[in-house]
């Protein structure tokens, strides 16, 4: 594990030079993004919210906050006096640094129409994968077939779909020493606390809280139920599994390179710890594979976010066993995931989430066929929105 580490590692920093030639984009930009999908973090947005009321009825709120976390490890460790105590503290899933974070988030709220009393108290929090930002929770590609909040906010539920720090508008602190996955797991926590405890989202404490996390957001949620396992009543993973044989050679494979050195123009003030695919063929092999539309990977490649160098290092190790969790757990994923099943077929590795799990109430699997890791993007997508639905009420949710 440790070799993969360091190869990982001097692969990363060889791409992120300055001396890297980026391949070609390919075919010209043709869609217009909403304005709501743009920008990375260009201004300071703390205090500031804008509502809107969507298609469906939904009340959308963007929300920028502060959250502050503390280092737990004992050593000081800045890129100044960088040693392999790094490696270790982060193998140890430590916070490295102390800081205040602005987050950025939607908050929904159903229809008059569309909501329930027995959702009154339940609310469901959305954590993005790496290279991608809150607004793969609901695409504006036909959101009657790949939103995610449209169709549970139809159901009834509230959501909250937040950018990590490094993604979309919330802050980009070092991409090394503080964009990685413990932080992402105990800024994670704060912002439950938040919704637990305060009025700050929807002018109400929220009982019940459902966690749906995709790729790395998942990885999240399982390091969060270990770590803080009365966080969340009820855990929905896409797009991960317990087998980490392919997940560094598919990295490699998905041509990452420093966001900076890709689009000059539009990432040019990004520190080169922030990586992306350079290439949308780079990006489909990452993401895609057999049934989806053609379109929807053109949609994806111009919302692409960023992975870091923090994040790329430390997921793995957030790959736990959660002993005193006891809620439900669904997980779906699909029969060709390149980052989690690799060259094979998805066969027994989605169902280490027994093991993983011990102690949860349910589990439940679903593999979906001739689908990628990106799996609410392709064809099943809609039915993974179902199959987490049915979960949810089976289940008392």
């Amino acid at each position: 594990m440790r070799s993969l580490l360091l190869i990982f590692t001097f692969v990363t920093s060889v791409l992120a030079g300055p001396w890297i030639q980026v391949p070609p984009l390919g075919h010209a930009e043709t869609i217009e993004l909403p304005p709501k999908a743009l920008g990375h973090n260009k201004r300071t947005l703390t205090n500031v919210t804008t509502t809107e009321t969507t298609a469906w009825g939904a009340t959308c709120t963007e929300l920028h906050f502060p959250i502050s976390v503390k280092r737990t490890t004992p050593y000081n460790l800045t890129l100044e006096n960088y040693n392999v105590t790094i490696l270790y503290e982060t193998a140890k899933r430590h916070v490295l640094v102390s800081n205040t974070y602005e987050i950025a988030g939607r908050l929904c709220v159903p229809a008059p129409q569309h909501r329930k009393r027995n959702l009154d108290d339940t609310i469901q929090v959305l954590v993005h994968g790496a290279t991608f930002n809150k607004i793969m929770w609901d695409l504006p590609y036909k959101p009657e077939k790949y939103s995610y909040t449209k169709r549970v906010n139809e159901e009834g539920y509230t959501t909250f779909a937040f950018d990590l720090i490094g993604a979309g508008n919330s802050t980009f602190p070092n991409g090394l020493m503080e964009t990685n996955t413990g932080t992402f797991v105990e800024i994670t926590h704060q912002v439950i606390q938040k919704l637990r405890t305060t009025t700050t989202f929807g002018n109400k404490t929220w009982k019940r809280i459902i966690f749906g996390g995709f790729s790395i957001g998942g990885i999240v949620a399982n390091s969060l139920s270990e770590k803080y396992p009365a966080d969340v009543d009820l855990l929905l993973l896409h797009g991960i599994s317990w087998d980490i044989t392919w997940i560094y050679p598919a990295f490699l494979a998905g041509l990452q390179a420093s966001a900076s050195t890709i689009d000059p123009q539009r990432w040019g003030g990004i520190e080169p710890f922030y990586q992306t695919q350079t290439t949308r063929a780079s990006r489909i092999a990452a993401c895609f594979h057999g049934d989806y539309e053609a379109e929807i990977t053109e949609w994806d490649w111009r919302l692409r976010d960023f992975d870091s160098l923090g994040a790329a290092l430390t997921f793995t190790f957030h790959l736990v066993t959660a002993p005193k969790f006891k809620g439900p757990v669904f997980l779906g994923i699909g029969e060709n995931d390149s980052t989690f099943c690799g060259g094979e077929k998805c066969s027994t590795a989605p169902y280490d989430v027994v093991k993983r799990f011990p102690r949860a109430k349910v589990h439940n699997v679903r593999v979906y066929k001739n689908t990628g890791h990106l799996v609410l993007f392709h064809k099943t997508g809609p039915q993974l929105i179902e199959d987490s639905l049915r979960f949810l009420k089976e289940n008392g949710f």
